[in-house]
């Protein structure tokens, strides 16, 4: 899908340079505002000359009103920066674009002014040299990686169906904040109740197939008629309701990004799984994991101690999240603990095995097993200090000796 804002790629100080154009209004016989989605093409272009591992050796302010500036004067980020340990790209985003409000106002100006200005990033792109700036450009404006499905895969978003599905039955809102429910999903249409149409109308699940595609795609959309079609609305609301999504700016974007630890531990979705369960689990688990790892990809089981990368670990729960309270389903750093799937979560599931006060590791008597990989598995873990356990951690683990261990140890 094309995107409507102007950029190109040029020499400038020796180095390769991305010129970004401004926006503004519409002008005379213009379908629509010059480069008004200046925003989603940015966020883009970085996020593309991320996946090159581009090194951003800085940004300024490039139109020509302030051109009589000194560079200093109109540096938005100074460089070098690695594209690639970025983590959130809609940070670095805004930054370049809100610290363009202040660029060539007076001292003591209180009104902040444009920040949709010409820009110019000055790179240095692995595999690309001067000669080769016509062919950056080219390669930007097309995708880097997988296409729209594999993509989506890679993020681990649902499909449509899925999504409204694990909908069902719960109030979102939209970005102005009004209430949308998904009432029932039948073939190709989902039924929304809404305050205008309290017995539901219908909407294609297409029109939120496609928005899924086009946020997979670009990691932004635009809750516009444009975009989303004419139950924008509805269809942003949905989106907005995927882990590391919000809505943001005016008019409203939905833009997905990679939630950080922060963002884990304080997203109410993962303390309201039970409604949302065919969609969120994965989800939860996926994040769990990295916000427990500490976004390494290899972390050790807080059980047996071996390291192991991070697919074969699992976020196990230390007290059963069946019974835990909303307040400790939320407590994700201490409420979980990786432990490998190489027999530590099920031992520890099933009550085998579980952590003292002093948190060391407790079994169930071994000595009456015959000679067995549960037997060695067992002596094993036995004893072993357990990295999750914590005065934190405690209150958890000692509902798991009262009420999973104690009772099998009894058989």
């Amino acid at each position: 899908m094309e995107l409507n804002a102007d950029f190109n790629v040029e020499v400038d100080e020796g180095r390769l340079s991305l010129v970004l154009e401004s926006a503004g209004g519409r002008t005379a016989g213009a379908a629509r505002p010059r480069n008004d989605q200046y925003v989603p093409v940015l966020r883009l272009l970085l996020q593309r000359l991320r996946d090159r591992e581009a090194v951003l050796l800085s940004a300024l302010v490039a139109s020509a009103r302030v051109s009589r500036l000194s560079e200093d004067e109109r540096t938005l980020v100074k460089g070098p920066l690695r594209l690639s340990d970025v983590t959130d790209v809609e940070q670095l985003r805004l930054e370049i674009t809100s610290a363009q409000g202040r660029v060539g106002l007076p001292a003591g100006a209180r009104k902040e002014g444009n920040n949709r200005k010409r820009i110019r990033l000055r790179l240095d792109v692995p595999g690309y040299r001067l000669e080769d700036a016509a062919k950056l450009a080219a390669d930007l404006s097309t995708p880097y990686n997988e296409p729209v499905d594999q993509l989506a895969a890679s993020r681990e978003l649902p499909t449509a169906t899925e999504l409204l599905d694990a909908l069902t039955g719960i109030e979102i809102q939209t970005a102005t904040g009004r209430p949308n429910t998904v009432l029932e999903v039948h073939g190709n249409v989902v039924r929304v109740r809404t305050e205008r149409s309290p017995d539901g109308r219908p909407v294609d699940i297409s029109e939120v197939q496609k928005g899924l595609d086009k946020l997979a795609e670009r990691g932004s959309v635009q809750v516009t008629v444009d975009e989303l079609g004419h139950r924008s609305a509805f269809v942003g609301a949905v989106l907005a309701t995927l882990p590391g999504a919000q809505f943001v700016g005016s008019p409203a974007e939905v833009v997905l990004r990679e939630p950080t630890g922060d963002d884990v531990a304080g997203d109410l979705h993962f303390g309201e799984l039970d409604a949302v369960t065919s969609v969120k689990v994965r989800t939860e688990q996926r994040k769990l994991r990295k916000l427990l790892a500490g976004g390494a990809t290899v972390a050790e089981c807080a059980l047996c101690g071996d390291r192991y990368p991070i697919n074969f670990l699992v976020a196990a729960h230390i007290k059963k999240r069946a019974v835990c309270t909303d307040q400790e389903r939320r407590d994700l750093t201490n409420i979980a603990m990786l432990a490998c799937t190489f027999g530590c979560d099920m031992l520890y599931e099933s009550g085998w095995v579980t952590v003292d006060q002093q948190g060391l590791v407790q079994v169930r008597p071994a000595a009456d097993l015959s000679e067995s990989h549960l037997r060695t598995r067992l002596l094993h873990l036995h004893s072993r200090h357990c990295k999750a356990h914590s005065t934190h951690s405690e209150p958890y683990f000692a509902w798991h000796r009262a009420n999973v261990f104690a009772p099998n140890e009894r058989l």
